[in-house]
This record gives structure tokens, sequence and C-alpha cells, in this order.
């Protein structure tokens, strides 16, 4: 089965749009398996208590609090203590790459240049939601 690591912009765009490509991923969740860490996670909380985030969702803290345990026990989780250093522009993004390192991912899927500029990282192909619906999409019609 694929394993593909989200972006927290991942995590978040599918919470603004629900019917966007983001979202659609994680409908999909039972033909790959979505890895993440806890400084990701930790990262996603920070996230979702932007007042401007906040503004467009209205999250509570309680279902913030809820919505992490539930990615945490949804989610392949790995520790995290893997570091790497490659995403020179925004060393704050190598966390994600260290993430699929670490859980064996075959995709990063985000919606940040620093990480689509890469393209790839050793064996991982970053790609955009719409994209690895795509990857999705092929693996459906191969099966």
């Amino acid at each position: 089965m694929l394993k593909a690591v989200p972006d927290v912009n991942v995590y978040v765009s599918s919470l603004i749009k629900q019917n966007g490509h983001a979202a659609q991923i994680f409908s999909r969740a039972g033909e790959f398996r979505p890895c993440t860490s806890e400084p990701i996670l930790k990262d996603l909380e920070r996230v979702l208590h932007y007042d401007r985030i906040q503004k467009r969702v209205h999250l509570t803290g309680e279902w913030i609090a809820n919505y992490l345990v539930e990615l945490r026990n949804i989610h392949f989780c790995v520790s995290g203590k893997l570091e790497v250093n490659i995403v020179h522009d925004d060393p704050d993004d190598d966390k994600i790459v260290a993430c699929a390192l670490g859980a064996g991912a075959d995709y990063v899927i985000s919606g940040d240049p620093h990480l689509l500029n890469l393209k790839h990282y050793r064996e991982i192909q970053i790609v955009t939601p719409k994209a690895f619906l795509k990857v999705l999409e092929l693996k459906r019609a191969n099966s």
C-alpha cells in the first residue's frame, strides 16, 4: 500500500475547502496509508489556532484537540526524531521530508512551493494534492 505524508497545508486546506483536492485525499485514505509525526502534528495544532484560520472555519480548542487525537489514531505516526537538511529555502519544511523518510513513504503531498520545487527526495515523490489524486486514480485503474 502506498504511504504518503500530507503537509500541514493539506490538512488545513481540507478543513477550509471541504470539497477541494485536499479533502478528497482524506476521503480516500483507505487507498493509501497517511503518515505523520509529532512535529507535524504540533505544527498543525499551532496553525489551526491562527486567527485567519479561526475566522474561516471557527474551530474550538476542544475540536482541534479531538482532531489531533483522531489523526494520531488513524495515521501511521513516526517519532519525528530523524533530521534532514534538504529544504534550504524553508528549513521548517525539513520535518515533512524527515517524516516521509522515517515512515518509508512513497509521497509527500503539499501545496508548499519550497517542497514542490524539490520534486523528489531519494525515492519520495513530492506532489500537489491534485497530482496525488491522479496517482490514486492510476493505482485504482491498474488494480
